[in-house]
């Protein structure tokens, strides 16, 4: 299958806004609620299960996780919590379609189409609608997620989930880390991150000149810093703290194919 032959590829969540009625205080708030991606190139290559090869020109799909089909979902209903990948798929006489898929290697194409090239990939939250993201060719800047929060991490590499953040087709995640000491006095507060359990390790620290003058007489002073690491296990990265007076929470602001 052939990926990342495309030129100008650009893919977004379609958001609709409106309100609805609060059945607790019976007051209109606003929601945004999406359930639709569009995708445009001027061109990408296709490829069948044969690795016979078609060129799309002038890609414009909007496709709706609502509906069934070409520009639609491959098989089933949409899910809760659930990544779907995906595709731009033509038929023999190269009209490109898109289409929401479950797997990342092998959707099941409509009747009539033999040819697709995998886009992307994007998460329906539990609330059951997609998050809002743009994607400009191989890169992801999405809605923001947090797969650690603020939390005493051990002082040995720990395993941090990226499940619910990145898609298993990601090669690096984009991280915000929040590092936060609750020392006094002068402290350099540590925090690492790596790809795998051995590193490579990117540290990041802050000097902390405190006064043990905060709340109950303890400093609390935190830093923030963004990272891009690689994936060498798919939606997974470790990290950990200097000391057991470290803590880190980190944020998922996108992805990189």
């Amino acid at each position: 299958m052939i990926r990342d032959v495309s030129r100008n590829l650009r893919a977004r969540s379609v958001l609709s806004y409106g309100e609805r009625v609060d059945p607790g205080s019976g007051v209109k708030v606003p929601y945004v609620n999406t359930h639709k991606v569009h995708v445009t190139a001027d061109e990408i290559m296709l490829q069948d299960d044969g690795g016979m090869s078609q060129r799309a020109a002038v890609v414009n799909a909007t496709i709706d996780l609502t509906a069934s089909g070409a520009d639609g979902l491959d098989i089933g209903t949409k899910s809760p919590s659930t990544w779907y990948h995906i595709w731009i798929i033509s038929n023999a006489g190269g009209h490109a379609h898109g289409l929401f898929s479950a797997s990342a290697s092998h959707p099941t194409l409509p009747a009539g189409y033999r040819y697709k090239a995998y886009v992307g990939a994007v998460y329906n939250i539990s609330s059951d609608c997609l998050i809002s993201y743009l994607q400009n060719d191989r890169l992801v800047w999405a809605e923001k997620s947090c797969p650690l929060g603020m939390t005493a991490l051990p002082t040995s590499p720990t395993e941090v989930d990226l499940s619910a953040s990145v898609p298993s087709t990601a090669i690096a995640a984009i991280i915000e880390l929040s590092g936060l000491t609750t020392i006094g006095g002068q402290f350099i507060s540590d925090v690492y991150v790596g790809p795998t359990s051995n590193g490579p390790w990117h540290e990041r620290w802050m000097m902390v000149a405190g006064t043990s003058g905060g709340a109950g007489g303890v400093d609390h002073v935190q830093f923030v810093t963004q990272n891009e690491v690689i994936l060498d296990t798919a939606q997974k990265i470790f990290a950990y703290v200097r000391t057991a007076n470290d803590r880190l929470e980190i944020h998922v602001l996108g992805w990189r194919y």
